[in-house]
């Protein structure tokens, strides 16, 4: 369904802006951290529903339905699967590719059953803000103050989008959602920089 220029365009403009900004911050991560295979699958992931959003809410090219389906299997898996990589970026799932392709697979096809065919969005939702709960808990324990605040930002922000909390006409409940993605991948990826010589960069090649 085509984006009307008379569905509130300020907030579709918002939409699109920092849609496009996670896009760019996901992608960057995905490509040029030096993390966990995990962690840039998941970052890659994200950026995918970021860049359909970005089309969709500016009208350059509204794929509704494409950005619905990308967004349910993004929290259904890249979040998880983004969650694993920082607990254990030691295991299988983090660091090689086939543990990741099938993890990817069965996560987003259960996301798919239970948020898209069983229209309970509350599943895609409730595991993306778990697994944003469960990396805070872990990096209170264990990681630097500046990953921690990645985390909040993370949490606060999807918290925001949930409950619907909006500032028109300017700010929709979604930019909350984009900005705190944005903003808390790139506080959180310094601390897996300290992978690398695991040979994460050796398994994505």
């Amino acid at each position: 369904m085509a984006v009307q220029a008379a569905q509130v365009p300020k907030r579709m403009l918002s939409l699109a802006l920092t849609d496009g900004l996670l896009c760019l911050s996901a992608a960057w991560l995905a490509w040029k951290s030096a993390g966990t295979l995990g962690f840039r699958f998941a970052c890659g992931l994200v950026a995918i529903p970021a860049l359909l959003g970005f089309l969709r809410f500016s009208g350059l090219y509204p794929l509704e339905a494409w950005h619905q389906l990308f967004t349910i299997m993004s929290a259904s898996a890249a979040l998880p699967l983004l969650a694993i990589s920082i607990q254990w970026p030691d295991s299988a799932v983090a660091q090689k590719r086939q543990f990741i392709l099938i993890f990817l697979g069965s996560t987003m096809l259960l996301g798919l059953l239970i948020s898209g065919l069983g229209k309970l969005r509350m599943y895609d939702q409730a595991l993306g803000l778990l697994s944003m709960l469960a990396m805070l808990l872990f990096l209170i324990r264990h990681g630097e103050k500046i990953q921690i605040a990645g985390a909040v930002v993370m949490l606060f922000g999807s918290v925001l989008f949930v409950v619907k909390v909006s500032v028109p006409p300017w700010l929709a409940p979604g930019d909350w959602l984009h900005m705190g993605m944005a903003l808390g991948l790139i506080l959180i990826a310094p601390k897996l920089r300290a992978t690398e010589e695991s040979g994460a960069l050796d398994n994505f090649a």
